[in-house]
């Protein structure tokens, strides 16, 4: 039986959706392995879209970042080998060594460099990114006080995306950016923030301790950052020329498609209640 790609996008988020609500609620290992897989998938998808563009890299650095930047955020104060985190700057060198060694065994000269900063650029950010996943829960502890941080980056990115699509169906007519995303529109993009600004307004307070202002203000920034998260993948995608980053999701894409907002949401928000902390 055929099934068209909107029913296996419905029928693949019925089941991913809570299996991976389960696994961040379930603390541990569950949600470690987790997070980890989601950081080490994006580079992967990273990596591959790269090749698009540079060939001759081959596929080495598919199967060999993925695990380096997963070490990366472990070796981070937040990840899971905290405890050996002053090894943290040493495998990031030596990481880019590797890159660049690559480069020069497997690139043309006009190509190395531009595949090294791009590649490097990647690693780094993942690097980052998946410190800020691991940051927004609290520890390894069970149930859904360890999490309200990430589950609030979450939902800023479901209200923002959600809100944009059907608010720019209904009455957009105005293009946001046409060179980079012809889809979105003025319009969707004000809808998007006034839904994370909403949805901020009723988590920070009730979920996260933090104040009205503050609320409004991260809700606003929040927004504007899943815009940009998004826009920035679509830049990526087309200067590839790939319609999505993988096949991982099945109807969804990859992960850079379905987490390119969070990429800009988790670190910001991150920094942002660490500076509220303060």
């Amino acid at each position: 039986m055929n099934l068209s790609n909107n029913t296996v996008r419905i029928l693949f988020g019925l089941v991913a959706g809570p299996l991976a609500l389960w696994l961040l609620w379930m603390g541990g290992w569950y949600r470690i392995g987790f997070l980890s897989f989601l950081v080490g998938g994006a580079m992967w998808e990273y990596a591959r879209i790269l090749r698009v563009k540079y060939p001759m890299a081959g596929r080495g650095p598919e199967m060999f970042l993925p695990t380096l930047a997963a070490l990366i955020v472990w070796l981070s104060a937040v990840g899971p080998l905290s405890r050996h985190s002053q090894w943290r700057d040493l495998t990031i060198a030596l990481a880019v060594v590797w890159v660049v060694l690559h480069a020069f065994r497997r690139l043309e000269r006009d190509d190395a460099f531009p595949w090294i900063a791009k590649t490097s650029a990647g690693l780094l950010y993942f690097g980052v990114w998946g410190a800020s996943l691991f940051a927004l829960c609290a520890g390894r502890g069970q149930g859904f006080g360890a999490i309200a941080g990430l589950v609030m980056a979450l939902g800023i990115c479901w209200a923002g995306d959600t809100f944009a699509y059907f608010v720019g169906r209904a009455i957009g007519k105005h293009k946001l950016c046409p060179a980079l995303s012809p889809g979105k529109t003025v319009e969707g993009a004000i809808g998007a923030l006034v839904a994370t600004t909403a949805f901020s307004i009723w988590w920070g307070p009730k979920f996260m301790g933090m104040e009205l202002v503050p609320s409004i203000a991260i809700g606003l920034l929040l927004g504007v950052a899943g815009i940009l998260g998004d826009l920035l993948e679509s830049v990526l995608k087309r200067w590839a020329g790939v319609k999505d980053s993988s096949n991982l999701l099945p109807g969804h894409g990859g992960i850079l498609d379905r987490m390119d907002s969070l990429f800009l949401v988790a670190p910001i928000l991150q920094a942002a209640l660490v500076a509220l902390r303060r």
